[in-house]
């Protein structure tokens, strides 16, 4: 008898696994998961605004958990003060220093983000804003 339940218990443990094993990845439909989200394509718009005068703009549509700061990298020339790409200081040609007293300020959906643009990932439609900010 014991051997029985045992013999038992590992076929129905097989069979859970691969039925698992072989279901996983796919939706009800029998769609690839993964092809599914990569195929998903989000409308982003980004605005740049150096002063009252320069800003640029654009809106792309970008396949869902695209890098923002990736994104940036290909639309416009994006400079940084470090070797780690944390800390912007240009945009499209648009170059500030510590200097000036000044800072690019990233908006996310039209509030101060907080987190950099290298944590940021498309997952959603969004509104990346920059613009050139005093200090205070």
């Amino acid at each position: 008898m014991k051997d029985s339940f045992w013999q038992y218990f590992l076929a129905m443990t097989a069979l859970l696994f691969f039925s698992f094993a072989l279901g996983a990845g796919f939706n009800e439909n029998g769609n690839n998961l993964a092809e599914q989200s990569a195929s998903r394509k989000i409308r982003v718009h980004i605005q740049i605004i150096a002063d009252s005068s320069n800003s640029l703009q654009a809106d792309v549509v970008v396949p869902v958990g695209t890098p923002a700061r990736d994104l940036m990298d290909r639309l416009f020339k994006t400079n940084y003060a470090d070797f780690a790409h944390r800390f912007v200081n240009g945009i499209a040609g648009f170059i500030i220093s510590p200097r000036e007293k000044k800072f690019w300020r990233l908006e996310i959906d039209g509030k101060a983000s907080e987190v950099g643009i290298a944590e940021i990932k498309i997952s959603k439609p969004m509104q990346i804003r920059w613009v050139i900010t005093a200090f205070q």
